[in-house]
């Protein structure tokens, strides 16, 4: 055989062709590692492998459930289609086993699938934060579920360049901290942000030139101890051992027993408590827990379903964030037996004070804290190393026993806080500082990194960290602490987007249009409205869909609206970006938000363009109906005089205005009356109107019309024209037509009108400066009851007409801010009487 090396080609091959290969996976692992062309396997690795899989031995399904363990989802795939294709390996998996391997590769690939989302996520994260663009690593997520050496390619070159940018981030960082003039506390908060890769928090930090050093955050308040079951096992029992008892000589329990005088009171009123649970002392009891909260106010106390409720008042606090249980009113305070939970009609959060020792009670509804007996004194003793008792402290012990009962699950920060408010950081303390205090009373402690970062991405900005607190604390975390690990767990994309989406549910088009625009054009310097209508142009619209956003975008009014949202922030030159990671967040993708809410807004202002004009052609049609009603009542009265009349001059007279008449019919007041409509609002002289609009109704209807005006000065009226004049029209002709109808002699028929001004007493009692036309006739007045159907807006005819000309009168004076009232019978013409009062411009 000689000295040379042995080949083991045909042994490889063998060896690749063998059915029973999959009995031992690392043996197929090797095989399937080196290239289908030319596998080869050493001689000492091809044993091993065996020897291997003899001292192991598994079946051929269990062999590829181990090689779907160890990721390589290829080679299984290859046995399947083989299998299927009535390979060799095919009577060694039956048709129970394929089917368990086939679900066992899709769980296994999709825990691919979500590892490499995960990872791809943590990546972009960690790009956004050294200043890059994340690469979306293409086909990443393909690569992952093949387990191929092509993922860990893609994944370790994008580690090497993020890497990069993060040194040379951090060595720029470094050095202007060495430069800026900082306290000690400042120097190493930046640092740590350094270390721990959150650069934009570190930049603000060194940007702001200072850091709360938290002297009067928790730390400064001690925990009460833990309850020492020696004090006894009845609330009887325990309270024994307080004064006014003689002392028992228990140094142990000295901390305890040793309370200050709003600390007796409360164990008195517990005395009474325990004794007989009913109003007075429960009412005693709720006054002395406000006192021991610095509180002095006895609140109500109800009896009803086996306890009392009554209010606990006290815990309101300007260092701690603004929540539901530190209202200034108060929270409800439900006093009962242990089994005897709120009412359901009790809104949370409730807390419910159990006048026991030691009960937990399994019937805590949700958005109930209970406290019990025990949980109290503890409240009360005395502070360790000999510091003072105070209200505040308290307060704080006694909400860090109650929020983390009203936080836990299902609730969550809903609990303690309503949704659509979010979470004032701005309460009193420093954002810092309150979410310090806030994660303190969740019973979380959270070092200056995490604090400083999540002040930082959520801007202070109440909903962005409600949103953002609401995903970090769904369960408690592990032991309590929060890390950078969890942050980064809950910074992606679907949280990035759900703040924003909050943040922004509420704007309208033009605000969203705004926002977007000066996140996308604005970040570095101030801006003002006139910036924004210029940059309109910029985001590609049509030249008439340019003008139409322009003049409906309202930017003078949409700025303060944004800045009161916290979306902007007011500046001496008008408006800057927020420069926080929230304003981050609402740049990242600004542009197509921005390009997409001036298309709605174009297309809101075609549509409100396409229902005005809907709008006044009905109005026109209305206006032209009424008119048309009322020239044709007209006409038919002047043909009945016509038929009557025996002089030639009376008769050429009556035709003269019948062709008058029915020339006002031709198509042309369509056009007028739509041309009219369209015009905008304007201070109408109201003596001119009246006036000439007398003129033409006395004329065209041969009726006597007199006209007064007392005092002309500023009695004018901020509206249509053509429509107010409608509105006084339809009046003065439902005059003409009540005494046509009842037969008054031509020579009777007069209508008399009246314009006068008045201050201060309007319409309803309603102060203000007024225009009051008056107008009566000489026809047969209304009854009390057609004026009362009139008031209500009503329509009815007593002459054969439509019957709404005074019903649309109405309308168009109440659109006006006017009134129209219907007055007992006219005292000089013994007619109807009519009130119009129009607001002075």
């Amino acid at each position: 055989m000689g000295g040379g090396p042995m080949t083991t080609e045909p042994l490889t091959k063998i060896l690749a062709d063998w059915p029973g290969r999959w009995r031992y996976p690392a043996l197929a692992k090797a095989l399937g590692a080196a290239p289908a062309s030319a596998r080869s396997v050493g001689d000492a690795d091809a044993a091993r492998c065996v020897l291997q899989g003899i001292a192991d031995p598994v079946s051929a399904v269990d062999g590829l459930e181990r090689l779907i363990a160890d990721g390589e989802f290829r080679l299984v795939d290859e046995v399947l289609t083989g299998r299927s294709e009535g390979g060799p390996v095919g009577e060694q998996v039956t048709d129970d086993g394929l089917r368990r391997l086939q679900e066992r590769l899709a769980e296994a690939r999709s825990a691919a699938r979500a590892d490499a989302e995960r990872e791809q996520a943590m990546l972009a994260e960690r790009a956004r934060r050294a200043g890059l663009d994340p690469d979306p690593l293409p086909g990443l997520v393909e690569h992952a579920q093949l387990r191929g050496p092509d993922a860990r390619e893609l994944l370790d070159r994008e580690r090497t360049r993020i890497a990069a940018a993060e040194k040379k981030l951090a060595g720029e960082l470094t050095q202007r901290l060495r430069a800026a003039a900082t306290t000690e506390a400042h120097s190493a908060a930046v640092q740590a942000c350094i270390k721990a890769g959150e650069f934009p928090t570190a930049r603000r930090l060194l940007e702001e030139g200072r850091i709360d050093t938290d002297g009067g955050g928790p730390s400064s308040v001690p925990r009460p101890p833990l309850w020492n079951p020696m004090m006894g096992r009845s609330l009887e029992e325990i309270l024994l051992h307080y004064p006014p008892h003689p002392s028992q000589d228990r140094p142990h329990l000295a901390r305890f027993v040793d309370v200050d005088a709003a600390g007796l009171e409360v164990v008195e009123a517990l005395r009474h408590l325990s004794a007989h649970l009913d109003e007075p002392t429960v009412g005693t009891f709720a006054t002395a827990l406000g006192r021991l909260l610095g509180e002095d106010v006895r609140p109500l106390v109800t009896a009803r379903d086996g306890g009392f409720l009554t209010t606990l008042l006290g815990l309101d606090d300007a260092r701690l964030p603004g929540l539901q249980v530190t209202d200034r009113t108060g929270v409800p305070l439900w006093v009962a037996a242990p089994g005897t939970p709120p009412p359901a009609d009790v809104r949370g959060p409730v807390v419910w004070f159990v006048p026991a020792a030691g009960t937990t009670d399994t019937r805590r509804p949700p958005g109930t804290a209970v406290l019990d007996a025990t949980g109290l004194l503890c409240v009360l003793a005395r502070p360790p190393q000999g510091a003072q008792g105070s209200p505040p402290s308290r307060r704080v012990n006694l909400l860090r026993a109650i929020v983390p009962q009203l936080i836990a699950p299902p609730a969550g920060l809903a609990g303690i806080t309503d949704a659509t408010v979010g979470i004032d950081l701005k309460s009193g303390a420093s954002p810092r500082e309150t979410l310090t205090w806030l994660l303190d009373l969740c019973g979380i402690a959270a070092d200056a990194v995490v604090v400083d970062t999540l002040e930082y991405e959520t801007g202070a900005h109440p909903l962005a960290a409600w949103v953002l607190l609401n995903r970090l604390l769904p369960e408690p975390p592990p032991e309590h602490s929060l890390t950078l690990a969890q942050l980064d767990a809950v910074r992606n994309r679907e949280t990035r987007d759900l703040v924003r989406a909050e943040l922004t549910a509420s704007l309208e088009a033009r605000e969203r249009a705004v926002l977007g625009i000066a996140y996308t054009l604005h970040q570095d310097a101030p801006f003002g409205a006139g910036d924004v209508l210029a940059d309109v142009s910029l985001f590609g619209l049509a030249d008439e869909d340019i003008e139409r956003a322009v003049q409906n975008l309202a930017p003078e009014t949409v700025l303060p609206r944004l800045a009161e949202l916290a979306l902007l922030k007011e500046h001496p030159d008008g408006y800057v970006t927020l420069p926080s990671g929230l304003g981050e967040l609402l740049a990242d993708g600004a542009e197509a938000r921005a390009e997409g809410a001036l298309r709605e807004l174009v297309e809101q202002a075609n549509d409100a363009h396409a229902r005005m004009m809907a709008t006044l052609t009905e109005q026109a049609l209305t206006q032209v109906g009424h008119r048309s009603d009322n020239i044709v009542m007209g006409i038919m009265e002047l043909l009945s005089g016509l038929e009557d009349a025996t002089d030639p001059d009376a008769k050429a007279e009556y035709v003269e205005r019948i062709r008058e008449n029915v020339a006002r019919l031709g198509g042309d007041q369509h056009r007028n009356a739509l041309k009219d409509l369209q015009r905008p609002p304007e201070d109408c002289d109201l003596e001119d109107l009246v006036r000439r609009l007398a003129r033409r109704v006395e004329w065209q209807e041969g009726v006597t019309i007199s006209f007064q005006c007392d005092g002309s000065e500023g009695l004018t009226v901020h509206a249509i024209r053509a429509r107010l004049e409608l509105a006084l029209e339809n009046l003065l002709i439902n005059a003409v037509q009540a005494m046509q109808q009842a037969q008054i002699p031509a020579d009777h028929q007069e209508i008399a009108v009246r314009l006068r001004g008045a201050e201060r007493n309007g319409p309803d009692g309603r102060h203000g400066f007024w225009n009051i036309v008056e107008i009566e006739d000489a026809g047969p007045g209304l009854t009390a009851a057609e004026r009362e159907r009139l008031q209500r807006g009503e329509a009815f005819s007593k002459n054969g007409s439509g019957g709404t000309g005074v019903k649309d009168s109405r309308e168009i004076v109440r659109r006006l801010g006017g009134a129209i009232e219907f007055l007992p019978r006219s005292a000089t013409l013994s007619g109807a009487h009519v009130r119009v009062w129009v607001p002075r411009s």
